[in-house]
């Protein structure tokens, strides 16, 4: 089936939500709200309940998550929805990879449905500490970098149980507020409860990697290795797994990232291109940005199909607007 189609990416500059947010959130809250009340409305927890998790699990989110309601002027219903809170389900792709020799640096893949997709990468300063992130969720994370060189981003665990917990964009936002290091984002991943199954990888300036692999039905599991595709454990075959290639992408960066001939040039190169990158837009599988972060540097490089580029950094900060063919 073939597919073709534009779609808008910005990089925005606004240390605040504010005006740049508040559009951007009339612009989305529509199909927001359609996809909080797509199992009814009883699903999803009540407000008071919402509140008591932030305040449990992620108290110093709490203030801003209030800011958010006074500017957003949201009903209860909203207020809910904007806590991420027990959130409807939903399945992304993903590869991601940490390039370890010499220069750390994590790649990634976002694999997802173009309508989905935020489209926004956001410098801010919520807190104490400045973050350029992929957006979700409004004021949540796919992947990002804070200035303290940690990195951070997300794939989808192949498993389509839920349970109680949150949205895991929002617990990324909350490690890339306050977490200088791996070591304290391994501890958030392994007591902040997540919704789904994810893979989470991290990397800090220090060049420490962890692979955190968040189950609904399991504790999470915690490793060294420095890639994460769209299942869990070695040998559990998963219909996404199989629909996603997850293994044959695997196999393809192990044989990569220990292949003594490649460089960084080349590993990072080779996202562009299949198994890694795939263009199946059409069933909501498709590559729609690939993220370089190099935390040394404090850089990162955002590319798009036909050779589109996007270079900044938390010293230069450029607003853009580009549309990508698809």
């Amino acid at each position: 089936m073939s597919f073709h189609a534009s779609k808008r990416f910005q990089a925005v500059d606004e240390q605040r939500p504010g005006p740049k947010w508040l559009a951007h959130y009339r612009a989305a809250m529509p199909a927001y709200r359609r996809w909080f009340a797509s199992e009814g409305e009883l699903k999803r927890p009540g407000l008071a309940e919402c509140r008591a998790a932030l305040e449990t699990h992620m108290p110093e989110l709490v203030p801003f998550w209030e800011n958010l309601l006074t500017l957003t002027q949201a009903d209860a219903q909203d207020a809910r929805l904007l806590s991420f809170y027990c959130p409807a389900p939903y399945l992304t792709g993903c590869t991601q990879s940490v390039w370890t020799r010499y220069t750390p640096t994590l790649v990634r893949n976002y694999d997802y449905a173009p309508d989905y997709c935020e489209g926004r990468i956001l410098k801010s300063r919520w807190h104490d500490t400045h973050v350029i992130a992929s957006t979700d969720c409004l004021w949540g994370v796919l992947d990002g970098m804070n200035a303290h060189g940690l990195c951070v981003s997300l794939s989808f665990g192949g498993k389509s149980d839920v349970t109680e917990g949150f949205g895991i964009p929002i617990i990324l936002r909350y490690i890339l507020e306050f977490c200088t290091n791996v070591d304290e984002a391994v501890a958030v991943l392994t007591r902040v409860p997540a919704h789904m199954a994810y893979n989470i990888l991290l990397l800090d300036l220090q060049g420490q990697v962890r692979c955190v692999e968040l189950s609904p039905v399991a504790t999470p599991n915690v490793t060294c290795k420095p890639f994460a595709v769209n299942h869990q454990g070695d040998c559990v075959v998963t219909n996404y797994a199989m629909f996603s290639r997850s293994y044959e992408r695997q196999q393809f960066l192990i044989g990569k990232l220990f292949d003594p001939l490649t460089s960084i040039e080349s590993f990072v190169n080779a996202f562009e291109y299949a198994p890694l990158f795939t263009a199946n837009y059409a069933q909501g599988f498709g590559t729609l940005y690939t993220a370089i972060y190099n935390p040394l540097l404090r850089t990162m490089e955002y590319r798009w199909p036909n050779q589109v580029r996007m270079h900044q950094s938390f010293a230069f900060f450029e607003e853009s607007e580009l549309w990508v063919e698809l």
